[in-house]
């Protein structure tokens, strides 16, 4: 009877217990919000009430890959329309660049805007500067396709191989941005390679519209 009555109160104990871990568990997920706060991270679009925390602006993980993904279209279609338009290989050059800083820009605003409506008060002025890293991927694909009009500039080679070595490599970038994704989703590299050749192929279908639309 002795065993049998220790027994029970046990199991009486139990739930006090695991209300007690449970507030304590509330009330450090309630600090950890409050320093998350206070050091001007912000909602994360794709947080859930699952209980996944916020990811700060600030981190690896809050840079945007997609931005990557659109700046290398972007930059091919500038680069397809300004030879198009018969533009020599300087004009190819600043146009492709620069209108990758206004796209920058322009995106950067538009976070900005965005954060502020969802954050309300808790958003940080240096909020604004963690926000245009998170989106200069969409000027850091514009390098490489730069770079080659710029050799062409220079007159390293024609105006024509300038172009066509720009527009190859931001579809190669598509492709590589396409291949890592097929990876990190846990795909062999056969299935990746396959997702990243559908990925380039998706990006020239794309120019090609454009080109039509234009």
């Amino acid at each position: 009877m002795g065993e049998e009555h220790e027994a029970s109160m046990q199991t009486l104990d139990r739930p006090r217990e695991q209300r007690a871990h449970g507030g304590a568990r509330r009330r450090g997920d309630q600090r950890v919000g409050q320093d998350a706060s206070d050091r001007g991270v912000l909602p994360d679009e794709g947080a859930t009430h699952s209980g996944r925390e916020n990811v700060p602006f600030g981190s690896r993980a809050s840079m945007r890959f997609g931005a990557a993904v659109y700046g290398s279209f972007l930059v091919a279609s500038v680069v397809g329309l300004a030879f198009e338009a018969g533009r020599d290989a300087r004009e190819m050059t600043l146009s492709a660049f620069g209108s990758m800083l206004v796209f920058w820009l322009a995106h950067w605003w538009s976070e900005v805007v965005g954060a502020h409506i969802t954050a309300g008060e808790k958003f940080r002025r240096r909020d604004a500067l963690v926000i245009a890293r998170r989106e200069w991927p969409l000027v850091e694909a514009a390098v490489v396709p730069t770079l080659a009009l710029a050799l062409a500039w220079v007159g390293a080679w024609s105006r024509e191989t300038g172009a066509a070595l720009a527009m190859a490599a931001a579809i190669a970038q598509i492709v590589g941005w396409g291949l890592v994704a097929g990876r990190r989703a846990g795909a062999t590299w056969l299935r990746a390679g396959l997702f990243a050749a559908v990925e380039g192929a998706l990006g020239v279908v794309l120019l090609l519209l454009e080109r039509l639309i234009h």
